[in-house]
């Protein structure tokens, strides 16, 4: 393992110890695992864990690649990761899709606001990978998961802000270089907005509206900087 992955950087969770051990143990007899997707204000807080190996174990899902996005000179791009990929990496995803894929093939998917992502061999035959966010990853669709309760929410909210990409000047460049915690702070204001009290949606999604509410008062009183620029961010793409 490279030591430089060991240790955390600026902006990367708390792992609280060695990440690709941790991983290791967590997908003993896993392909895939997300933990602690939907709270994000938790320690490591949340990571989509991936392993990629030569030969399949055939007990869980065996991935094949993981497909996500990046930014690049201030727009998004596809991006895979396979066993043939050079490690170790540490780099910044992107918001939307994270696709693992296996060999039959299927896949299952999660929605992001960015974060993180590390990926190191632990042997000749076998990377890991961990996806990792102060922000929600959430289970979107897929062959052996379900999916989570906001997911539908985030996955709207994405699509709308696909409008201002496609008409206003710099809008995606804005949206890129907001980082995970602000993104997901614009969400829960335009949410909030949408689930407000004495409202139909409201009363016809109550525990959605409560959870809606809980994140927003942690992450302004967590994140105040990042609940502002989420605010900002909303309203200069005309969605607020």
């Amino acid at each position: 393992m490279s030591e430089h992955l060991a240790a955390p950087w600026p902006g990367m969770l708390d792992w609280g110890g060695d990440w690709l051990e941790d991983t290791a143990s967590e997908l003993a007899h896993l392909g895939f695992e997300l933990r602690d997707g939907s709270h994000a204000g938790s320690q490591p807080g949340p990571r989509l864990l991936v392993a990629l190996r030569d030969a399949p174990t055939l007990e869980h899902f065996d991935p094949e690649d993981v497909t996500f996005w990046e930014v690049h000179n201030g727009r998004g791009r596809l991006v895979v990761l396979d066993r043939f990929r050079p490690v170790p990496q540490r780099r910044p995803f992107s918001w939307g899709r994270i696709q693992v894929t296996d060999r039959i093939p299927v896949s299952n998917q999660f929605l992001t606001f960015g974060g993180t992502l590390l990926a190191d061999a632990r042997s000749a035959t076998e990377t890991l990978a961990a996806f990792t966010s102060r922000a929600p990853i959430v289970r979107w669709a897929g062959h052996s998961q379900g999916v989570d309760p906001m997911v539908d929410d985030i996955g709207a909210f994405f699509a709308r802000l696909m409008v201002p990409i496609d008409f206003q000047p710099d809008a995606e460049q804005r949206i890129a270089a907001a980082n995970p915690e602000a993104l997901y702070s614009a969400f829960l204001h335009d949410a909030s907005a949408r689930l407000r009290p004495g409202g139909h949606l409201r009363d016809a999604y109550p525990d959605l509206a409560n959870q809606i509410s809980r994140e927003a008062h942690r992450l302004a009183h967590d994140n105040p900087v990042a609940w502002d620029a989420g605010a900002d961010l909303l309203g200069s793409l005309e969605l607020g």
